[in-house]
């Protein structure tokens, strides 16, 4: 499940129950983490530094990794078909 807190990106967008599952199973901590993730979307959009933070997903591109910010997730978490996972924090 994703967090109950606010995530800071208001327009974040919660990344799907499996994806969130991929990642505890990889070694992600369940509640506080922040991840960059390569992930790959159904039409083939490849997004090469993906932030998710608790659950959620804040940002594409590194940028998103500080402050509270403001930026649109251009796309569908349902249509992601892989990740890799870069980065936990």
């Amino acid at each position: 499940m994703h967090s109950k807190s606010p995530p800071r990106n208001r327009l974040a967008k919660v990344l799907p129950e499996q994806w969130r599952a991929r990642l505890v199973e990889a070694g992600a901590p369940r509640r506080k983490y922040t991840a960059v993730l390569r992930a790959t979307l159904r039409d083939g959009r490849v997004i090469e530094d993906m932030i998710v933070e608790e659950g959620w997903i804040i940002a594409l591109d590194r940028a998103g990794l500080a402050g509270t910010f403001e930026q649109r997730i251009d796309f569908n978490p349902r249509d992601i078909v892989s990740i890799e996972i870069k980065q936990v924090i």
